[in-house]
């Protein structure tokens, strides 16, 4: 009776921790995110992000006339990218649940893409497709 209530007790102890480690926020948030956002991380207005509503949004990186946004709901999920272009008309994004490594690649009407990945994500392969890192968790296709 003793050897089954400690296999119980190791049971529990062992399914709370893995339990706890799928609830932690360390596996969606952005580092990136981590700041206070300022009055230059407005984005676009206008710009519809289908049904998500998002708890912060900021300006992370300037590449090939375009601005990059970042955002992100509640509890990490889901994770925006956001593209400001000098003409409106090319300007999009584009949201996913994803949470690890490439998480989302959109494209506007002009056809360049942006890749968003997650924090520590290895873009080795990324890079060697033609695509530029401009900041730690997104990269472009380069003018």
């Amino acid at each position: 009776m003793r050897n089954k209530s400690w296999a119980f007790i190791v049971a529990m102890v062992v399914s709370g921790v893995l339990l706890s480690g799928c609830t932690g926020t360390s596996n969606t948030g952005f580092k990136a995110l981590e700041r206070e956002a300022t009055e230059a991380d407005t984005p676009p207005s206008g710009l519809k992000l289908e049904q998500f509503e998002l708890e912060k949004v900021l300006l992370v990186a300037e590449a090939n006339g375009k601005k990059y946004y970042l955002g992100q709901g509640k509890q990490g999920r889901p994770s925006c990218l956001i593209v400001e272009a000098a003409e409106p008309y090319f300007s999009h994004s584009g949201c996913s649940d994803s949470i690890q490594g490439e998480m989302l690649r959109i494209s506007g009407p002009d056809q360049k893409s942006a890749v968003l990945v997650s924090d520590g994500y290895d873009t080795k392969e990324l890079e060697s497709s033609g695509l530029t890192k401009i900041h730690p968790n997104i990269l472009v296709v380069a003018n």
